[in-house]
């Protein structure tokens, strides 16, 4: 099922969008970005969060106990946390978008691409993670690819992307979204609690830096020097 929507995703902005271009240093630049925008922030504060509660479940406790999950307080609504973590709204986002630019919507391109990018690389980072440290599932100890949780992962990948750019208007009902996801994947004993912060953090922080490098790219100005025979100075080059 994932496979399928990530490669209808692809197919989707490359018919939609005039100017794909993703070359090594951008792809470089963007992978890094949460570690060189304003969402390290976020990453650290997730980060530590997940190595106490790993860490120290025993000692502090989990919130979410075998006797709570066994209840499903969530009861059949938790299907819909399961769909909207199969990359639903990253979907839904980047087709509203690519519309919305065929229609000569300022930005509508880019936050397609934006969305589409932000999904990607937090999606290849979670995988990474999943299959390196291979731990087991609560519900299947065969099963070893529970940290972090990939469902929390593209959900908040595509809260962080939005709040980034429209604002806590549609930003806050995307997080509740995504926290509702989050909560379901422990309601259905799919994952952990650490599982899922690792990854609302990865997903979040990718969605908000990559919103980052974006508008610093629309920021950018260049500054060229003039010389020749009747000039010397500087030019200033910048893109509206």
């Amino acid at each position: 099922m994932r496979s399928l929507i990530i490669v209808v995703v692809s197919i989707l902005m490359f018919r939609s969008c005039p100017s794909f271009a993703w070359g090594l240093k951008d792809f470089g630049d963007e992978a890094a970005s949460p570690l060189t925008t304003d969402a390290k922030y976020v990453l650290v504060a997730g980060a530590s969060a997940t190595i106490i509660l790993a860490v120290f479940k025993r000692q502090i406790g989990d919130p979410f106990d075998e006797q709570q999950v066994r209840a499903k307080p969530l009861g059949d609504y938790s299907r819909w946390g399961d769909i909207m973590g199969q990359m639903v709204p990253n979907i839904l986002y980047i087709g509203g978008m690519s519309l919305a630019g065929s229609f000569d919507q300022p930005k509508g391109y880019e936050r397609a691409l934006g969305m589409f990018k932000a999904t990607a690389y937090s999606s290849a980072v979670t995988t990474v993670l999943k299959y390196t440290i291979q731990e087991p599932r609560p519900n299947d100890h065969s099963t070893r690819n529970s940290f972090p949780s990939g469902h929390s992962t593209t959900v908040f990948a595509f809260s962080g992307f939005v709040t980034a750019e429209h604002g806590w208007g549609w930003g806050a009902p995307a997080l509740l979204l995504s926290a509702f996801t989050g909560f379901s994947r422990i309601n259905d004993n799919k994952h952990r609690l650490h599982d899922v912060i690792a990854g609302a953090t990865i997903g979040w922080a990718y969605g908000q830096s990559i919103s980052r490098k974006m508008e610093k790219s629309e920021n950018q100005a260049y500054i060229l020097p003039l010389l020749d025979s009747q000039t010397a100075g500087v030019s200033i080059y910048k893109e509206f």
